[in-house]
């Protein structure tokens, strides 16, 4: 297995990103690289870390003295700016660097993309400003996230505010869709300027049906959903697909795939959307008392490459992100803060995840090996990410060359890693046996 981690932080690249961004605009007594590292392997979440912590690693680690007020006077927006280009410029090193790695006969990538979103204190209220009805008090940080299943890049990443929602970065990013890639949101970012975009750009969708979208026939006939039902019943089955139009004004043609749930899945829809009602002092139409009793999922992906029996769970392939969050709330804590000036948090919290991401590159080789000598097993993301805190202070170490890489993944990495193989529960397939599977389809 290769790593290049060491080239991904040289000394030499970070100070001339450092010079780039005005962070450094001459000799300093802590060079750009010492900054970063420092703030990368920070021992505690942000909510615990204080200036005199820094300026103790700062000592201990590089034998320089500074002061808390020096480095408090680091956290500029030129640092935000610097520590943003760092983490872009690692993110086009790793894409570079697999670019010619495909591995789906089908889809040069299959991007998935969701948002996660946090409080902060209220401090940050006209800064990072938010729902009413999500965090009335204090501010909201929202974090837009895009990664490939097929090569496992991270494809994007930007911090915004609460309030930016999630169909307002689906429009904002509609240039960012390739050709022949397929993307799997979920309902937030479903719009007709978003799937028209995707189709324009000849690339491939594959989400949810939007409860408010419209569906026609092809001679706009509007869908009739109780005859669905019928139609379900007389024939015994399960599932049932159909080529229609989506959105009145905008007519999407794509592939509608309805699915009967079960009986008691249906009763506890039918429960909840009883309560959500009745909070509204409204009642449960009939037409919509029908549709709960399917899942219905519309794709732009032809039969041949995605047939009916394997619909949903190529959709599940979205849940892989939030196994993504929840190892970075679970168990790096990005979402915990403290009131500091925004400049300082924004740094550390951009830091943190150039530390995520380096990982995630050691993730990737990991699982490239255990996929090589079985494409339909990998690696576990939350048991990986969960043994990188155990193995963070080496790793710095070998960032730091002072300690060699072989030796490293020998003694300290490899007997950390070696049981995080992803097993599915009873009767379930693990995503990447669903990817294998969409593979030989």
């Amino acid at each position: 297995m290769t790593v290049t981690i060491n080239n991904h932080l040289s000394d030499t690249a970070i100070e001339a990103i450092a010079r780039e961004t005005n962070f450094t605009k001459r000799n300093r007594k802590l060079p750009a690289s010492c900054f970063v590292n420092a703030l990368m392997f920070a021992e505690y979440n942000q909510c615990n870390v204080s200036l005199p912590d820094l300026t103790a690693d700062i000592s201990q680690v590089y034998g320089i003295e500074i002061s808390k007020e020096a480095v408090h006077k680091k956290f500029t927006v030129e640092a935000v700016c610097f520590l943003t280009s760092l983490l872009n410029k690692l993110l086009t090193q790793q894409l570079q660097l697999s670019k010619t790695n495909n591995l789906n006969q089908h889809f040069p990538c299959i991007k998935i993309k969701d948002s996660t979103k946090f409080s902060l204190p209220s401090h940050y209220d006209n800064i990072y400003s938010g729902y009413n009805n999500f965090s009335k008090k204090n501010g909201l940080m929202c974090m837009q996230y895009e990664y490939d299943l097929v090569s496992g890049n991270w494809m994007s990443i930007a911090i915004t505010k609460g309030l930016r929602n999630d169909q307002r970065d689906a429009a904002e990013t509609i240039e960012s869709v390739t050709a022949g890639d397929l993307h799997i949101r979920d309902l937030g970012y479903i719009t007709p300027t978003y799937l028209s975009g995707v189709v324009e750009r000849k690339a491939f969708f594959l989400n949810r049906l939007p409860a408010m979208a419209g569906v026609f026939t092809k001679e706009m006939m509007p869908l009739d959903w109780k005859k669905i039902n019928k139609l379900l019943n007389a024939r015994g089955a399960t599932n049932m697909e159909m080529d229609v139009l989506v959105y009145e004004k905008s007519r999407i043609p794509c592939r509608l795939i309805i699915e009967r749930v079960s009986e008691s899945e249906y009763a506890k829809r039918l429960v909840k959307a009883n309560a959500i009602a009745k909070s509204k002092k409204l009642g449960v139409s009939e037409l919509h008392k029908t549709k709960l009793r399917f899942n219905t999922f519309i794709t732009n992906v032809s039969q041949q490459i995605l047939p009916i029996a394997v619909i949903r769970k190529t959709y599940y392939l979205r849940w892989q992100v939030e196994l993504v969050f929840k190892t970075w709330k679970s168990f790096f804590n990005i979402n915990k803060v403290k009131h500091v000036k925004k400049e300082r948090l924004e740094c550390q919290l951009l830091a943190r995840l150039l530390w995520i991401l380096i990982n995630w590159q050691l993730f990737k080789n990991y699982n490239q090996h255990i996929k090589n000598i079985d494409n339909s097993k990998g690696v576990s993301i939350i048991m990986f990410f969960k043994r990188c805190l155990k193995f963070a202070t080496t790793l710095r170490m070998v960032l730091l060359k002072r300690m060699g890489v072989t030796q490293w993944l020998k003694y300290v990495y490899l007997p950390l890693v070696i049981d995080c193989i992803c097993e599915a529960p009873v009767s379930k397939q693990t995503h990447y046996e669903t990817l294998s599977l969409i593979n030989t389809s």
